[in-house]
Order: C-alpha cells, then structure tokens, then sequence
C-alpha cells in the first residue's frame, strides 16, 4: 500500500468512526451530536476547498442559519448533523430572512454523517441559488472530493482528522491513584446508601433481573457543573449535549452509577454480528437474514465524573440530582452500551451486545 492508499484509508476510517459516533448519539434523542468543534470542521474545509472560512458563532453566538462564513469568497455553510429537508429548509428560509444573501453568493449545508439519498426541491428565491444535488454534502462527497487532492494535502488532512479525534477523547488530566480510589469509595458508599433502599427477601431474586427496584427514585436529574439553564430548556446551538436531563436509573456497575434510555431496534447475522437499524423504514428489518432484536441503551456515569450530589428533591421534578462533569465527548459518560434490559416474568437477564460483533450489515 503507497503512502497515499493509506492516508485516505485512515481519512475514511476517521469519518467512518465519526459517523457511527453521531449515529449513536442522534439514536438516544439526547442532543442533535455534532461531534466536531466548528473550529475543527472550518479547518477542515479550509484545507479541503482552500476557503477562508471562520467560525461566525465565534463573533456573535447563535448567529442565524450559518456557522462558517468567507467574506472573501462569498461562501458560507451550516453544518448540522440533522439531515431532513425541513432542518434544511428551515435554515434557507433564515438566510433569506436575515439577508445573508447581501455578504454570500453560496450557502452549502454540511450534514455531519450521511444525507438523504433524495432531498425535494427546496422553496427559495432569486437571491439565492440553491441545487440540493450541489449545495448539500456529507462525508461521502468530502471523501470523494479529497480523493482528487495532491498527496501532501491528503496527509495534511489525515492529520488534522487525527488530531481532532485525539482531541474529542481526551479526558481531564489523572489525579494521583490513591486520592481517586479513596475519594470514589468514599463516594460510592455514600451514594448507594442515599440512592438504595433495603429490599425484602422476596424482592431479592426480582432485582437480579431488575435491578432498578432497589432505587428509592425512579429517576434523578443529571446536571452538568457548568449548567445555568436549569429549570429551562437548554436549547444548546451545534448540537451541543444539553447541560442537564431527567435520566433514569438501572442499576450501579463498578466504576459507577447506569442509566437506562430506549435505544430502538438492532438485526443479528447468523454469526452473531450485529448493527442498528436506522430510524424510520430500514429495509433490512425484513431481510430473513437478520434476527430483529429491539434494544435499550446503558448509560454510564463513573464516580470520576460525579462531583457530588443532593438528595433533597428538586420544586420541578421532585427527584434528587447529581452533579457531574462532562469529560468525555462533552458527555458525562464513560460508555455507552446496548443490549436488553432483564426482565423478571422472563426469568431473562440483562443482555449487552458485544461491541467487538458489531459490524456494518447490508
């Protein structure tokens, strides 16, 4: 393999990993999963296109319909992980509205992942001249566009690419070993004593499979330290994860305490393997080839992203609330995983699928 085969190899694996990352969030509802920083993606097309783009949001934030603006080639984009035509309507119908059309000649819409394969022919004006074929892109057209670049811009982008994902993984600095292991045991037994309740003998064999009856709450509330939106919506622009959520609890695993969230339906090959279906229609859900298994999502907050937390019940929701640090990803877990919550009537135990199975099934 030459140089150039492997560095557009390891571009392609980077927005393969990125996609089934935003994949992944999007399926939870928990935030829209852009997963790139704006500072990251206008690099990245600036090094791509040769644009002069800037992150406009960084000179007045939650500027309308657009992210990254060149003055100099009257170029803007909205970049957006949300791929349907009325996200993408919605932002002409802004840019129109607020004139933008005064400083851009082109608006594209980057989407995050994979756009739809159709997309109707979108209401605008003369100001404006928009093509969905031309003016909607996604990795695969970035792919394929980079793919025709000099082999020095390909390295230069597989570093880039790189470099954000190093980035987008790495957590807060290490705290010496022995102050974080007496500071999480302090923690968990305080926490477990608060949250649990003392079960009945004959309530035992029913946790096995079911362990959220051994909650004094249903639910807690999940605040980030930085949060100062509560009890109001935090409507964050980008796709950013919202600084706090109503999450519901399953069960405490070693490191910490699981949520339990609807995942949707996932198909499993006869080897095992296994993929998510995508919202909506998925003609593979009726391919004979695949088991149809519908699945729930395992949210994982570790003890070293809890800062504390207090019992005493909230005036909106009445339920405790902890407070975390978002350290990974902009989230506060560790990990994220699939499976089937166990079910008592069933006798059937919580199942986790094995990430290492899974694969893209056509």
């Amino acid at each position: 393999m030459n140089s150039r085969e492997f560095e557009m190899k390891a571009i392609s694996n980077e927005f393969a990993h990125w996609e089934i990352k935003i994949s992944n969030l999007s399926s939870l509802n928990l935030f829209d999963a852009n997963i790139f920083s704006e500072h990251s993606i206008c690099e990245l097309l600036n090094c791509i296109y040769e644009y002069k783009l800037h992150n406009i949001n960084a000179l007045q934030k939650n500027f309308p319909s657009i992210d990254l603006g060149d003055n100099y080639n009257r170029i803007c984009f909205q970049v957006t992980s949300t791929k349907s035509s009325k996200k993408i309507q919605s932002t002409i119908d802004k840019f129109l509205e607020n004139k933008l059309y005064n400083d851009y000649d082109e608006l594209y819409i980057l989407v995050l992942g994979k756009k739809q394969k159709n997309y109707p022919e979108f209401s605008v004006s003369d100001e404006l001249d928009f093509n969905e074929d031309r003016n909607i892109i996604d990795f695969r057209d970035l792919l394929s566009f980079i793919n025709s670049l000099s082999t020095a811009k390909i390295k230069r982008i597989s570093k880039l690419l790189n470099e954000e994902n190093r980035a987008a993984n790495k957590i807060a600095p290490k705290r010496n070993n022995s102050s974080i292991v007496k500071r999480n045991l302090t923690l968990k037994k305080r926490i477990k004593k608060d949250l649990l309740i003392k079960l009945k003998h004959e309530e035992w064999e029913y946790a096995r499979y079911e362990p959220w009856i051994k909650f004094k709450y249903r639910n807690i509330l999940v605040r980030s330290v930085d949060d100062k939106s509560f009890p109001e919506v935090d409507d964050r622009p980008n796709g950013e994860m919202s600084s706090w959520f109503k999450g519901e609890t399953w069960d405490f695993y070693e490191n910490g305490i699981e949520l339990i969230s609807w995942g949707g339906e996932a198909i499993f090959d006869k080897n095992g393997n296994w993929d998510i279906l995508k919202n909506g229609y998925d003609k593979r859900k009726n391919n004979s080839n695949y088991e149809v298994i519908p699945f729930h999502t395992f949210l994982r907050i570790p003890y070293d992203f809890i800062v504390d937390y207090d019992m005493e019940p909230d005036a909106y929701y009445s339920i405790p609330s902890i407070y975390v640090e978002y350290l990974k990803n902009g989230m506060p877990y560790e990990e994220i995983l699939y499976g089937q919550m166990g079910t008592y009537d069933l006798k059937q135990y919580t199942r986790i699928f094995d990430n290492e199975d899974r694969r893209k099934l056509d």
